[in-house]
This record gives C-alpha cells, structure tokens and sequence, in this order.
C-alpha cells in the first residue's frame, strides 16, 4: 500500500511527533537527547526548516516547525536517518528505533498555534515535573530566555512578550486554561469577524470596550477570540493594542 501523502498545512506550521517503535525508549540518557538536539539544530540550515518549538519525552518527541510539505519530508526523513544510525551503532540496536514516519499535524490558526505551543511545553508534567522550567529539554528555556535552536518571534509576539508566555504556559492554570488542540477552521474574513463582533457585543462594541473595566475588557476580547478572530482582527476592529489582546 502506498505511503499516504502528508496534510499541507495553508499556514505551513506543523505540529510533529516522533515515537519510538513499539513505545519503546527513543532516548536513554542526555547523551542521546544531546545528540537529537543536535539533530534538530541543522533542520532551519539544512532542510529550510523553521523551528518554532521542540520537547523530548522518553519515548517520544513533539516538534512545532514551519517549512514547506518537501521540506518537511527531507528534514524529517534526515533526522530520523541520522538519529537511528547514531543510536542503532551506540546501544547495539538492531532493527527500527521509530514507530514509522514522523506525523505531521496541520496548524492552521493562531489559536491552534497557542494551544500547540502550550500543549508542548506542559508535556513534561506527565512525567512528574511541576513546572516547564525543570525540565530542561524543551524550548520552554529559549522562550523565556535566549534562543538557541528556535526562531521565538512569531509566537512571542502573539502572547506580548517573554512575561506573557510564561503566564500562558503557567501549569497553575489547569487544563480549562488549554485552548483545544482539535483542528481549527479557516480565519474569519475582515467582514465575517466584524459582523460576528457585533452580533454579539453589540454595534458600538468597539466604542463601549473602551468603556470597560480592565476585567471587563478583557473579558469581552476573550469572548471575542473564542468566536474565531484573530488578534489582528481584534487589534483592527476595537483600537485596543495586540498585546494587550494577547495578555487578555
């Protein structure tokens, strides 16, 4: 049967995931996790592949990247080349040291892209850490510190800052906090968030948000997100500050 053609992706990020063959471990000690992460650091020069976040588990391992679908597949396939024949030779393996190719999940909206970005770094709270920050192979450190293999901008954008992620990806929060990681729709057009805006807020929403009280604000630009705009959209249509709608 023919290998089933990878999702593109409309924005070309994707959210990917390795697992090690038969759920066994892809990583014995730091050693390997090192050599992966080397792996990972020649994928922006190699392959034209933009790293947007990154987490290994013990047996498995996610990936936030942005690339074209041929890209993807070459750097993929590179890495997994690589890391196999490095870790076949080390430990005396014999046999597949991945469960198939990587999956690729398209992401398509900002939303979709948050939800990614905090699934992924609150990972290792499934193996005991109580925090992102005690673990230390993750991007959570090049987010809130200095990037060393990821391109931060896009998202630390989006959330308003180094502070404002570090809020977001708070495990404190607890799981209604994560936006769903189901695939999202298409964005609004400019005249279908305007007019779902004003559906639900009212004609003057822009007028009367300026109004409210902080909570209020941004209570209703919340609101206004989880009906499907963007917070470009938002930003355009309230002359409230992006940042200031990402924070919200």
């Amino acid at each position: 049967m023919p290998r089933q053609a990878r999702r593109e992706s409309n924005s070309g990020i994707y959210h990917v995931t390795a697992r090690g063959a038969g759920r066994r471990r892809l990583f014995e000690d730091d050693k390997d996790r090192l050599r992966f992460v080397e792996r990972l650091r020649a994928l922006p020069e190699k392959d034209d592949v933009r790293l947007l976040a990154w987490c290994l588990m013990d047996n498995h391992a996610h990936l936030l990247a942005q690339a074209s679908v041929a890209s993807l597949s070459n750097g993929l396939h590179r890495l997994a080349t690589s890391y196999a024949h490095y870790f076949n030779g080390r430990h005396g393996h014999v046999g597949p040291v991945f469960q198939g190719r990587f999956d690729s999940a398209p992401v398509e909206t900002e939303a979709h892209l948050l939800a990614a970005i905090r699934y992924i770094h609150l990972n290792p709270l499934d193996t005991g850490a109580s925090h992102p920050r005690d673990c230390p192979w993750s991007s959570y450190g090049e987010y809130v510190g200095k990037p060393r293999i990821c391109d931060t901008s896009l998202v630390l954008e989006l959330v308003g800052g180094a502070e404002s992620f570090e809020g977001y990806c708070d495990p404190s929060q607890g799981h209604d906090y994560l936006v769903s990681l189901k695939e999202r729709g298409p964005y609004l057009s400019e005249a279908e968030a305007e007019r779902v805006a004003a559906s639900h807020l009212g004609a003057d929403f822009a007028d009367r948000l300026a109004l409210l009280d902080k909570s209020e604000r941004d209570r209703a630009l919340r609101k206004l997100r989880a009906l499907g705009l963007s917070v470009r959209q938002i930003e355009r249509l309230t002359g409230v500050g992006r940042n200031i709608v990402a924070r919200a």
